[in-house]
């Protein structure tokens, strides 16, 4: 994929475009910046949020939303291309042609055509083909040719297993078959992971275990020089931050079994302790030994 130019790319499913999307914000450090018809409540559940600018297209008023204007997607994404290097991403295109026909939609997209040119950004229209006019869709690729994306995690280890023969896959991905549930507030709820052994503790493994925290909401920036370190060091610092999270489960659980115990201010702090894994313990002796 070259800058200075927009593509068109077929996915079948949100799933498969969005972990494109996550795997290329944890493989270069250029900026992404996201357009999806998924709140930012639902996107938790498939990226982490932090490491992508994202903004949800829809009609509603609240904060992180665009309107499926094409001026006012025109103008973040222009406001954008001259600063840094990355990549634009921009799902619903189907939506767009819906809401403003056709011709505009291709106006628009020739638009960002011109626009893109000459930058250090490139722009990605994820697009479901059956959902348009086989003569529009020509006209559409005219303009942003189609390119095949990888749908693989290269940063995989295949062939590491644990002590009961899990391998890697098997360790990750049972934690990730479900969806998180949503609390009312609309953050996601805390689960207990599957704990990562130290045989065959490596980076991949520590990186998609940040990832399933940082989906969960939690603030694990303490962990993440272990990226960069190696052998025991790495898994003792790892060991440590998933204690603390195992812990913040707990208190979790118990603040949802007997909120209606605190008043709301105390019971907000305390869910802002636990997301950032700060004050565990004084949370500890509050809750349990009250």
């Amino acid at each position: 994929m070259e800058k200075g130019h927009i593509y068109t790319t077929d996915f079948v499913s949100d799933e498969d475009f969005l972990a494109w999307v996550d795997r290329e914000s944890h493989a270069s450090p250029e900026h992404i910046l996201l357009f999806s018809r998924l709140p930012h409540r639902r996107l938790l559940e498939h990226i982490d949020i932090n490491s992508v600018e994202a903004y949800w297209l829809s009609e509603r008023v609240t904060e992180g939303a665009v309107s499926p204007n094409m001026q006012d997607i025109f103008e973040i994404v222009l406001s954008h291309l001259s600063n840094h290097t990355g990549i634009v991403i921009l799902e619903g295109l189907e939506w767009l042609v819906t809401k403003n026909g056709e011709d505009s939609t291709l106006s628009f997209v020739r638009k960002l055509r011109d626009s893109v040119h000459r930058s250090r950004w490139a722009i990605v229209l994820p697009i479901r083909p059956l959902a348009f006019e086989s003569l529009w869709l020509a006209r559409l690729r005219r303009e942003a040719p189609n390119i095949e994306l990888s749908t693989q995690d290269s940063d995989v280890t295949p062939d590491v297993h644990d002590e009961s023969g899990a391998n890697e896959s098997d360790v990750l991905h049972s934690d990730d078959i479900a969806p998180l549930d949503i609390l009312e507030d609309g953050s996601p709820r805390l689960i207990a992971l599957t704990r990562l052994p130290s045989a065959g503790f490596n980076a991949s493994l520590l990186r998609k275990r940040i990832l399933q925290w940082r989906r969960m909401g939690l603030d694990v920036s303490e962990v993440e020089p272990a990226l960069t370190m190696s052998g025991e060091d790495a898994y003792t610092l790892y060991a440590n931050v998933e204690e603390k999270v195992r812990r913040a489960v707990d208190l979790e659980r118990y603040l949802n079994q007997n909120a209606d115990s605190l008043s709301a201010t105390e019971e907000a702090t305390a869910r802002f302790r636990i997301r950032q894994l700060t004050g565990l313990d004084e949370l500890e002796q509050q809750l349990f030994e009250s």
